[in-house]
């Protein structure tokens, strides 16, 4: 029988799995949305609007009374926070729609060594290049994303007893992409900016660690955002605001629950338990949720690129949490000898000038 120990042990990963699944959903949902006319401006909006009204009940009253003070210069780092978050989810939606939801799925899997640089550099992650556990973390991460390319790069035949009879039965006819230079440059581009938010996170949620309440906060200003830049760059378009058809409103329904208010919680609270890499550590495995759902959803055509590198994502991110997980036995181990006390936990939480 499975300890509770042992299950406790492993809620982040499990949370994060459950994490990549989602957002694989959202590829193929968002990817059809946009195909068949929603306006991605819109669509982001709607999205964060929605992620707001769901999270922010529950971060009130769950977190009424450990809330740390809400200052201004905590409000203001939300807001550019959720500025980042802005940004990232409005360039790749649109480089989505330019491009494909495999090719998205995959770029992402970029995440990890951009993340793993910007929290080497800021110290944020230690890498010990002598131990087997930084070994394992730095080679692990090169496999999955090594794993991804061979996925986006590499096709190969396509495996007929697993693939169905006709492709994209879900598709419009017009879903080629219409700009594949401009669409990598924003899918690209988003996952810097997506990096530098994960990364940024992890020494703010040691200021305020109430990660319900900066989901909410950061949602509410990414509602105001998304709506901002939507009235400005679609004015005087007012039917665009109509979200007609069924799929349509269940993709900004999903986006917002599943990926924007739960996704963006589960995010921060794995950041705080496990720190910024080991997030990003779990991009690649979202490349191979979202083939296995093409595959089903879509009816794209299995192809052995898609498997062998799939197979190599697994492998790769086995290593890295490998090391992961021996990096972070070492540092929660906890010394005690005579006059001599390391005490881990949670820090005091700093004053600030005024709260809001």
């Amino acid at each position: 029988m499975v300890s509770f120990k042992r299950i406790e042990k492993f809620k982040p990963h499990i949370s994060q799995i459950m994490y990549q699944v989602a957002f694989a959903g959202m590829y193929i949902i968002a990817r059809v949305s946009l195909i068949n006319g929603m306006n991605h401006f819109v669509f982001m909006a709607l999205r964060q609007i929605i992620a707001t009204l769901a999270i922010a009940p529950f971060a009130y009253f769950l977190e009424r009374k450990q809330r740390p003070p809400l200052t201004w210069t905590i409000l203001f780092q939300i807001f550019l926070l959720a500025s980042g978050i802005t940004i990232t989810q409005n360039c790749y939606i649109k480089g989505l729609y330019y491009t494909s939801s495999t090719f998205g799925s995959a770029a992402q899997n970029l995440l990890p060594m951009f993340t793993f640089a910007m929290a080497t550099l800021l110290r944020l992650e230690k890498v010990n290049i002598r131990t087997f556990g930084g070994q394992a973390k730095v080679i692990g991460t090169v496999i999955s994303v090594s794993g991804a390319m061979i996925m986006t790069l590499y096709k190969g035949p396509v495996i007929k007893f697993l693939s169905p009879g006709v492709e994209g039965h879900l598709m419009a006819s017009n879903s080629k992409p219409k700009n594949l230079v401009l669409g990598s440059i924003l899918v690209f581009g988003s996952i810097v900016t997506w990096s530098a938010s994960i990364v940024f996170q992890a020494p703010f949620l040691k200021r305020y660690p109430a990660q319900l309440s900066l989901t909410a906060i950061s949602c509410l200003f990414g509602s105001i955002q998304s709506g901002l830049i939507a009235v400005i760059w679609e004015r005087k378009k007012f039917n665009i605001w109509a979200v007609g058809g069924n799929f349509k409103i269940l993709g900004v329904v999903y986006s917002g629950i599943m990926c924007s208010a739960l996704g963006m919680y589960v995010q921060a609270w794995c950041i705080s338990k496990r720190g910024p890499v080991f997030v990003a550590m779990f991009s690649p495995l979202g490349t191979v949720m979202t083939a296995i759902l093409e595959l089903i959803i879509l009816h794209v055509y299995l192809r052995v690129g898609s498997v062998a590198g799939a197979i190599v994502i697994v492998l790769g991110l086995y290593a890295a949490l490998w090391g992961k997980a021996s990096d972070f036995a070492t540092e929660t181990t906890v010394v005690e000898e005579p006059g001599n006390r390391i005490q881990l936990g949670a820090q005091p939480i700093e004053k600030e000038e005024t709260t809001v």
